[in-house]
Protein backbone atom coordinates (compact mmCIF):
# COMPACT_ATOMS: atom_id res chain seq x y z
CA UNK A 1 0.00 0.00 0.00
CA UNK A 2 1.15 3.17 -1.15
CA UNK A 3 1.80 6.21 1.62
CA UNK A 4 -0.11 9.18 0.12
CA UNK A 5 1.56 13.02 1.00
CA UNK A 6 -0.63 15.55 2.08
CA UNK A 7 -0.44 18.59 -0.53
CA UNK A 8 1.10 20.25 3.14
CA UNK A 9 4.21 18.12 3.25
CA UNK A 10 4.90 18.19 -0.22
CA UNK A 11 5.87 22.17 -0.30
CA UNK A 12 8.08 21.09 2.72
CA UNK A 13 8.94 17.98 1.45
CA UNK A 14 10.58 20.24 -1.94
CA UNK A 15 11.35 22.93 -0.24
CA UNK A 16 14.21 20.61 2.16
CA UNK A 17 15.35 19.40 -0.79
CA UNK A 18 15.92 22.43 -2.86
CA UNK A 19 17.59 23.47 0.25
CA UNK A 20 19.87 20.19 0.35
CA UNK A 21 21.05 20.32 -3.37
CA UNK A 22 22.02 24.22 -2.57
CA UNK A 23 24.63 22.61 0.02
CA UNK A 24 25.59 20.03 -1.68
CA UNK A 25 26.11 22.28 -4.86
CA UNK A 26 28.17 24.84 -2.57
CA UNK A 27 30.34 21.84 -1.65
CA UNK A 28 31.05 21.00 -4.89
CA UNK A 29 31.75 24.27 -6.57
CA UNK A 30 34.44 24.60 -3.48
CA UNK A 31 36.01 21.65 -4.58
CA UNK A 32 36.41 22.80 -8.06
CA UNK A 33 37.36 26.25 -7.04
CA UNK A 34 40.41 24.85 -4.73
CA UNK A 35 40.82 24.05 -0.39
CA UNK A 36 40.73 27.83 0.46
CA UNK A 37 36.97 28.58 -0.80
CA UNK A 38 36.14 25.27 0.17
CA UNK A 39 37.37 25.71 3.71
CA UNK A 40 35.39 28.79 3.59
CA UNK A 41 31.89 27.50 2.81
CA UNK A 42 32.67 24.60 5.64
CA UNK A 43 33.25 26.77 8.28
CA UNK A 44 30.17 29.03 7.14
CA UNK A 45 28.39 25.70 7.27
CA UNK A 46 29.89 24.49 10.46
CA UNK A 47 29.31 28.47 12.23
CA UNK A 48 27.26 30.78 10.47
CA UNK A 49 23.58 30.92 12.53
CA UNK A 50 22.00 31.13 9.09
CA UNK A 51 23.04 28.06 7.33
CA UNK A 52 23.27 26.21 11.16
CA UNK A 53 19.44 27.26 11.11
CA UNK A 54 18.92 26.13 7.33
CA UNK A 55 20.66 22.69 8.22
CA UNK A 56 18.49 22.19 11.57
CA UNK A 57 15.14 22.57 9.38
CA UNK A 58 16.46 20.27 6.87
CA UNK A 59 17.74 17.35 9.57
CA UNK A 60 14.18 17.93 10.83
CA UNK A 61 12.02 17.87 7.61
CA UNK A 62 14.40 14.53 7.29
CA UNK A 63 13.34 13.37 10.77
CA UNK A 64 16.96 13.93 12.35
CA UNK A 65 18.60 16.02 14.76
CA UNK A 66 21.52 18.26 13.61
CA UNK A 67 23.85 19.70 16.54
CA UNK A 68 26.55 22.39 15.96
CA UNK A 69 29.88 22.70 16.45
CA UNK A 70 29.19 25.62 18.68
CA UNK A 71 26.35 23.37 20.49
CA UNK A 72 28.67 20.12 20.65
CA UNK A 73 31.94 22.14 22.00
CA UNK A 74 29.08 24.09 24.63
CA UNK A 75 27.88 20.76 25.58
CA UNK A 76 31.56 19.14 26.08
CA UNK A 77 32.48 21.68 28.04
CA UNK A 78 29.24 21.72 30.13
CA UNK A 79 30.28 17.76 30.73
CA UNK A 80 33.98 18.31 31.65
CA UNK A 81 33.13 20.53 34.49
CA UNK A 82 30.16 18.97 35.97
CA UNK A 83 32.40 15.91 36.14
CA UNK A 84 35.33 17.97 37.87
CA UNK A 85 32.50 19.46 40.24
CA UNK A 86 31.80 15.97 40.78
CA UNK A 87 35.39 14.57 41.12
CA UNK A 88 36.57 16.76 43.27
CA UNK A 89 37.31 15.87 46.99
CA UNK A 90 35.01 17.88 49.30
CA UNK A 91 37.89 19.44 51.63
CA UNK A 92 37.37 20.14 55.31
CA UNK A 93 37.58 23.49 56.79
CA UNK A 94 40.63 24.55 58.23
CA UNK A 95 40.75 24.21 62.25
CA UNK A 96 42.12 27.33 63.69
CA UNK A 97 45.99 27.12 64.29
CA UNK A 98 45.99 24.73 61.33
CA UNK A 99 48.58 25.25 57.83
CA UNK A 100 46.47 24.02 54.77
CA UNK A 101 47.77 20.93 53.46
CA UNK A 102 48.50 23.20 50.05
CA UNK A 103 49.79 25.97 48.93
CA UNK A 104 49.37 27.76 45.95
CA UNK A 105 52.76 29.57 46.32
CA UNK A 106 54.71 26.46 46.17
CA UNK A 107 54.61 24.62 42.23
CA UNK A 108 54.48 21.36 43.60
CA UNK A 109 54.35 19.25 47.12
CA UNK A 110 54.43 15.66 47.67
CA UNK A 111 53.52 14.41 51.13
CA UNK A 112 54.55 10.96 51.06
CA UNK A 113 57.11 8.30 52.47
CA UNK A 114 60.91 7.58 51.64
CA UNK A 115 60.03 3.63 52.06
CA UNK A 116 57.09 4.07 49.57
CA UNK A 117 58.09 3.66 45.46
CA UNK A 118 55.76 5.83 44.17
CA UNK A 119 56.46 8.68 46.62
CA UNK A 120 59.64 8.17 44.54
CA UNK A 121 58.58 7.65 41.40
CA UNK A 122 56.62 10.84 42.02
CA UNK A 123 59.22 13.25 42.83
CA UNK A 124 61.71 12.02 40.14
CA UNK A 125 58.70 13.25 37.84
CA UNK A 126 60.03 16.68 39.39
CA UNK A 127 63.33 15.89 39.36
CA UNK A 128 63.70 15.10 35.72
CA UNK A 129 61.70 18.31 34.87
CA UNK A 130 63.74 20.16 37.08
CA UNK A 131 60.49 21.44 38.76
CA UNK A 132 60.71 22.89 42.86
CA UNK A 133 58.75 21.10 45.06
CA UNK A 134 58.29 20.37 48.67
CA UNK A 135 58.67 17.15 50.17
CA UNK A 136 56.58 15.93 53.52
CA UNK A 137 57.73 12.68 54.70
CA UNK A 138 54.99 11.35 56.82
CA UNK A 139 57.41 8.77 58.42
CA UNK A 140 58.95 11.92 60.46
CA UNK A 141 57.28 12.06 63.78
CA UNK A 142 55.96 15.66 63.53
CA UNK A 143 54.31 14.65 60.85
CA UNK A 144 52.67 11.55 61.41
CA UNK A 145 49.00 13.79 62.47
CA UNK A 146 48.89 14.97 58.93
CA UNK A 147 47.95 11.50 57.83
CA UNK A 148 44.58 10.77 58.99
CA UNK A 149 43.57 14.76 57.95
CA UNK A 150 45.29 14.10 54.34
CA UNK A 151 42.63 11.06 54.19
CA UNK A 152 39.65 13.10 55.27
CA UNK A 153 40.41 16.22 53.36
CA UNK A 154 41.10 14.04 50.19
CA UNK A 155 39.35 11.08 50.21
CA UNK A 156 42.64 9.14 49.35
CA UNK A 157 43.69 6.35 51.22
CA UNK A 158 47.45 6.04 49.73
CA UNK A 159 50.60 7.69 49.55
CA UNK A 160 51.50 9.69 47.52
CA UNK A 161 49.56 12.63 47.98
CA UNK A 162 50.31 15.24 45.26
CA UNK A 163 49.64 18.88 45.05
CA UNK A 164 50.06 21.18 42.21
CA UNK A 165 49.77 25.14 42.96
CA UNK A 166 47.88 24.44 45.81
CA UNK A 167 45.35 21.93 44.05
CA UNK A 168 45.17 18.31 45.71
CA UNK A 169 45.76 15.75 42.37
CA UNK A 170 46.04 12.57 43.28
CA UNK A 171 48.70 10.45 43.79
CA UNK A 172 51.66 9.11 41.61
CA UNK A 173 49.42 7.90 38.95
CA UNK A 174 47.20 11.06 38.41
CA UNK A 175 50.49 13.09 38.35
CA UNK A 176 51.88 10.97 35.46
CA UNK A 177 48.40 10.84 33.77
CA UNK A 178 48.77 15.21 34.08
CA UNK A 179 52.40 15.20 32.25
CA UNK A 180 51.38 13.01 29.74
CA UNK A 181 48.20 14.98 28.37
CA UNK A 182 50.65 17.56 28.38
CA UNK A 183 48.48 19.85 30.91
CA UNK A 184 51.96 19.66 33.61
CA UNK A 185 52.66 23.28 32.72
CA UNK A 186 49.33 24.30 33.25
CA UNK A 187 48.95 23.02 36.55
CA UNK A 188 52.11 24.35 37.97
CA UNK A 189 50.66 28.74 36.88
CA UNK A 190 49.84 31.05 39.03
CA UNK A 191 45.98 32.17 39.27
CA UNK A 192 47.53 35.43 37.17
CA UNK A 193 49.35 33.33 34.97
CA UNK A 194 46.34 31.13 34.29
CA UNK A 195 44.30 34.38 33.74
CA UNK A 196 46.67 35.50 30.86
CA UNK A 197 46.90 32.42 28.90
CA UNK A 198 45.35 31.62 25.86
CA UNK A 199 41.63 30.97 25.81
CA UNK A 200 42.99 27.00 24.43
CA UNK A 201 45.04 26.81 27.65
CA UNK A 202 42.30 28.01 30.24
CA UNK A 203 40.12 25.75 28.78
CA UNK A 204 41.67 23.17 30.58
CA UNK A 205 40.37 20.99 33.51
CA UNK A 206 42.56 19.63 36.23
CA UNK A 207 40.12 17.31 37.82
CA UNK A 208 41.37 15.22 40.77
CA UNK A 209 41.84 11.70 40.63
CA UNK A 210 42.06 10.33 44.11
CA UNK A 211 43.32 6.76 45.13
CA UNK A 212 40.15 5.71 46.58
CA UNK A 213 41.35 2.13 47.24
CA UNK A 214 40.73 0.95 51.20
CA UNK A 215 43.42 1.03 53.00
CA UNK A 216 43.36 1.29 57.24
CA UNK A 217 45.04 4.71 58.15
CA UNK A 218 47.82 2.50 59.87
CA UNK A 219 48.58 0.67 56.28
CA UNK A 220 48.92 4.09 54.50
CA UNK A 221 52.24 3.54 52.25
CA UNK A 222 52.34 0.01 52.72
CA UNK A 223 52.99 -3.04 50.27
CA UNK A 224 49.55 -2.74 49.13
CA UNK A 225 48.87 0.60 50.03
CA UNK A 226 50.76 2.73 47.60
CA UNK A 227 50.10 3.47 44.40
Amino acid sequence: MGIVMSEQDQPKKSIGKRALGRVFSALNRADELGGEARDWVQEKLVHDPRYVAVRKRIAKLRGEAYESKAEHSAKVAATQAKAAAVAAPVVAPVKKGEKPLGDASIKAQIYGKKSCAWTGRSITIFERLKIDHDFIDLDEPEHEALILRLINETKQHTVPYVYLRGQFVGGYNALAEIERLGQLDFALMTADERAKAPPHVRSIVIVARPNTDEVAPGEVGGPDGAQ
